[in-house]
Formats: C-alpha cells, structure tokens, sequence
C-alpha cells in the first residue's frame, strides 16, 4: 500500500472530501490533523478533539485513540460504509454482528474487498 496519503488541504472539508475520493478509507500522518486542528501538542485533549471532530464530519479512525506523536499514522473512514460496518462489529463486543458482517462480505465472494478490509484491520 506504500506510504500514507500525502494530504495538502486547508480545512477540515477538504479531509472529508480527500476520504471520499479515497474511497472512504484513506491513511495519513497525525501531523496533518493537528495542523488541521491548529494545535502545538497532541495532548490528551488535543486528540480527543480531533476525534470529535471527525465523527462530526462522519468520519471514523483506526486506532481508537489517536497517537500522541506527529510521525504516526492514523487511517480514517468514512462511517456508513461496509468497511465501518466490519471494522465498528470488530471492535465491539457483540460477535454475532462481528459474525454477520464477515459473512456478508463472504458469501459475497468479493475477494477484492475481503483482501482490503483484511489489510485495514492488519494496519498494511
């Protein structure tokens, strides 16, 4: 998959519509969100805003708690889509929802889309 997305919009916008066209995943470095955030640190409160912030614009991220480092990368996705539908049921306690969304992805026989999900989740 190579290095992250190299993102060079000015507004919080721009993230939303570069995920999009990204095909509602896209993978890029903390920096970008706290400079997006016009923030110094990526404190504890820094991030939990910025996590509001981009489930305000619908957007989900992997890891649950962003890292506190510039250098990291975080991969965001838009919610509402099948890639969120399995990773939220993943993350979450309920394996019978966890069960039915990798199901459905199989019966569908979708190899293509089973392939990206599994490097979602394996952080490829």
């Amino acid at each position: 998959m190579g290095e992250p997305y190299e993102f060079t919009g000015k507004t919080w916008d721009d993230l939303r519509k570069a995920v999009e066209n990204k095909g509602g995943v896209l993978r890029i470095y903390m920096v970008d969100l706290k400079e997006l955030q016009k923030a110094g640190r990526l404190g504890v409160n820094v991030r939990q805003d910025i996590s509001r912030r981009l489930a305000g614009l619908g957007l989900g991220h992997v890891p649950d708690e962003l890292p506190p480092w510039q250098e990291n990368e975080v991969l965001l996705y838009q919610l509402g889509t099948p890639a969120a539908d399995v990773l939220e049921a993943l993350r979450g306690d309920d394996l019978a929802n966890a069960e039915e969304a990798l199901l459905s992805l199989n019966t569908k026989r979708d190899a293509e889309k089973i392939a990206a999900i599994t490097a979602i989740i394996n952080g490829d």
